[in-house]
Formats: C-alpha cells, structure tokens, sequence
C-alpha cells in the first residue's frame, strides 16, 4: 500500500473544508525557495477526475510545499474575502482578546511579541506587522511605546474591524501588492517588522523577504512566527491548502540569509513552533546544521500520520489525527463489515455537524472515512519517483482540503 482513497472528511469546528474547483487555475512551482534546490514530488493528491497536485521536499534543506498550487490571484482573493469566515470575531470579543498574555491570544504570539523586550528596537523608529490580524500584536506595540506603528491585513473584514475597534493605521491587501508597498516605502526604514504565521501562508515567501529587506537598514529587526515542519502534524503539509510552504529551521534559516538576514534569538517553545529574532546584517551566518536524510524522514512522518500500517484490510476506517498528537500520531478504526461502516459513519457525520454549528472550536481532531489504496496505473506528466516511493491520497471526486 503505498496511499490512502479520503471517502469523506468530517465537519469541524476549526476548520472549514474546500474541494477544490477544476476551474481553479494552478501554478507550478519547481525550486525550493530557500536554497534553489529542485523540488521532487513526495506525495500526490488526485481528484475523481485525475486533477493532481503534488506536495515537493527539497533534499538539501527539508523545505516542502505544494508544487501545483491556485493561482497568486486567487489565493489573494481567497483571503481577502473569504479567510476565517466560518469563525467571525464580534467587536467586543476583539477588545476582551487584545491584552496579551489574555484569553484568545495564542500563545505563540506572545512568545513571539516578548522577544520585542529582549532586542530592545529603537521606539522612535516605525515599525510594522505583516498580516495583523485582530491587531493583538498592534495594541502591544501600542502599549509598550512605539509612536509610529503601521498594520497589514489581507482580510477585508478583519481589516475593517481593526480599523473600527482599535483605530490603528492599517493597510489592507497583500503585502507583496504593488500600492502597499508604496505606501511602506514612504514610511521606511522601518527599526521592527514582525509577523506571526503568514510566511507559510504567502505566495512566494522569497519575494515577500526580499521586499521586508528593502524597508529595512542593516541593524534593524525582524521578528518571525510560524509552524516548524519538523513538529507540525504531517496531514497539515499535505492537506492544510492556506500552509504552502512547511519550513524547517534549516530551510528558514537559509532564506533568510540570502536575504540579508542573521538569526539572533531563537524563542522557539517546541518543535511544532519556530519563534524567532533576527537582525538586518552585511555577513549572515548559518547556525543551524542541515540534515542528510530528509526524504526518510519525511516518508515515515507520512506513513505515521496516514496511519497507514494500522490498515490491514480493505475496508473503510475512520482515521483520526490532530495537531496535539505526539508527533505525526493518527488513529485508524475499522468501522466494520457490511452495513456497519455506513450506518456508523452516518451516526459519526451527523453528530460533527452538530458540534461544528453549536460548540464552536470544541470539536477535537479531524476525522477522515479513508480505505486503504494500493498502487494504480497513472497517466500523468508529473509522475516521477522519490527514491521509489511516492504517496497517494486519492478523492473520488474534487481534492478536498482544510482551510479557515
């Protein structure tokens, strides 16, 4: 067996699910954006209809990410208009979740926002937030002192309530997009630019680092926050559609050197999260050590989080996995024979819909109705092989993934 067929995925509280549309147009992306290595394809995902993408590790740097992926357009336009809108915040909840350390402020956000104390950044000089969110992170830098202080959220709606609740200077688009970037310009350099889980969300993180880099001089900050691919559950990589790329230290590190970047402070809490502070400098050096093996690694990573040696028969099970798992760690239950399976999977959708429209966010876990997929015949211009095996997660018809 070397993949799985997704029959059905259970509605969550978290996260919304997307099948994705034949008519979404895709992009290829061949080069590791860390180092510019050649990507080879680990893993495909296939529709009913033979639509494929292709999830790519690059051997040198650990760097994986979709090598066919929506369209820069239509990625801009995803979170512009539809990014967390199955789980509005209300005004009030805005102020209530605004005082960091509080309720409703990740964690990680403030382990990232601490490392502003540690680095101590000129207060006079501007500073700015990539994808500001509900503007947590802006009402800190408020607080703490910072005069001249600027946002960037891509979210329409989130935008507007920022603007409305917290009153700050807060551009809407992408941060790539040609009249923000104008708008930053006039206000450069800037002493602090910090951000908090979006590297893994943008289009091309390399152009998005080259651009952080011509607002800034040599001595000035930056301040990241995003997952680590090395602890983050496995099925985000391959079923997560918003994460295109899963950095590792090493392939975040290398990234950011060849921007002009040296990582200085590594507040990271564990391996599922990468926090770090780095600083604007003529020579980077490198302190992570690049591993040899990446490929093995990852392959078994997939095999445990598929929890495909626990599918011993060909019949539906009920797969189960979520981010607070030991690593990569996924459950397989077999529903049974005959009319088992339906009548059970029946009973299991019924009481998901439930809890994803009245407890909201309480839904523990992601539950997928999976069988096991041994090899097919594929007719593809994509088939290659990663060191004779490449996975598979076939959909009987749209690829369906996880979004917010």
């Amino acid at each position: 067996m070397n993949g799985i067929k997704v029959e059905d995925i259970l509605q969550s509280s978290r996260l919304s699910l997307l099948g994705l549309d034949e008519k979404v147009p895709l992009d290829q992306w061949l080069t590791c954006p860390s180092c510019e290595s050649g990507l080879k394809p680990i893993c495909r995902l296939v529709g009913g209809s033979g639509k494929e993408i292709r999830v790519g590790l690059c051997g040198n740097c650990g760097y994986m990410g979709y090598m066919d992926r929506p369209s820069k357009d239509w990625m801009n336009d995803f979170y512009s208009q539809e990014w967390d809108k199955s789980f509005p915040r209300t005004i009030a909840e805005i102020r209530k979740a605004t005082v960091m350390p509080g309720k409703g402020v990740k964690p990680s956000r403030y382990l990232a926002a601490s490392l502003i104390e540690e680095i101590k950044p000129d207060k006079e000089k501007p500073v700015c937030e990539i994808g500001s969110g509900y503007g947590e992170v802006l009402k800190y830098l408020r607080d703490s002192g910072f005069k001249n202080i600027i946002g960037i959220e891509n979210s329409k709606r989130r935008a507007e309530l920022v603007r409305k609740t917290l009153a700050f200077n807060l551009l809407h688009g992408g941060f790539e997009d040609e009249k923000v970037q104008e708008q930053l310009a006039k206000q450069s350099p800037f002493g602090l630019i910090f951000s908090h889980h979006v590297l893994e969300h943008t289009y091309d993180p390399a152009e998005v680092l080259r651009k952080i880099s011509f607002l800034q001089n040599e001595g000035d900050y930056l301040i990241l926050a995003l997952p680590n691919a090395d602890g983050e559950h496995i099925n985000y990589a391959l079923l997560y559609l918003v994460h295109l790329h899963s950095f590792t230290k090493e392939s975040l590190e290398m990234i950011l050197n060849k921007n002009g970047y040296e990582i200085l402070i590594d507040n990271s809490p564990d391996n599922s999260n990468t926090i770090i502070a780095a600083q604007k400098t003529r020579n980077p050096k490198l302190k992570f050590k690049l591993k040899n093996d990446y490929f093995d690694l990852v392959s078994r990573r997939i095999r445990k989080g598929l929890a495909m040696d626990e599918m011993r028969r060909p019949v539906w099970y009920a797969l189960y996995w979520e981010q607070g798992f030991e690593r990569d760690t996924a459950r397989a239950t077999e529903l049974g024979l005959f009319f088992l399976p339906r009548v059970r999977w029946f009973f299991k959708d019924k009481i998901a819909f439930v809890r994803s429209r009245f407890f909201k966010r309480f839904t523990p876990g992601y539950t997928m109705l999976v069988s096991p997929a041994g090899p097919e015949p594929v007719y593809s211009e994509f088939v290659e092989s990663v060191e004779g095996n490449i996975f598979e997660i076939r959909f009987p018809d749209k690829i369906t993934f996880l979004i917010k």
